[in-house]
């Protein structure tokens, strides 16, 4: 058997067997990389405009964690990110009080 094949098969097993042990696998491995997904849509949801309607996905602790950043950036956003920035600011005091 050559080595991709039974690479192959042992990842099939894996899978099929120890599904839970897979994710939680993939789940440390994210977390250790130190990526954050919250933080990365919410960003996202910025520069595209779409933050005001989802704002409720986000807790005062992914705002809080992302704040510091967006002052420091903020003078070099594009103006329509900027404001989009502005306004978010002004209504997160007001919604994660």
């Amino acid at each position: 058997m050559t080595r991709t094949r039974l690479l192959s098969r042992m990842r099939i097993h894996l899978w099929k067997v120890h599904r839970a042990w897979m994710i939680k696998r993939i789940k440390a491995g994210v977390a250790s990389k130190g990526s954050n997904p919250i933080v990365l849509r919410l960003l996202r949801d910025l520069v595209t405009g779409d933050f005001i309607p989802g704002y409720k996905e986000y807790k005062r602790s992914q705002y809080e964690m992302l704040k510091p950043t967006l002052d420091i950036i903020a003078k070099h956003m594009p103006p329509p990110v900027l404001t989009a920035w502005k306004v978010v600011d002004n209504l997160a005091e007001k919604i994660f009080r």
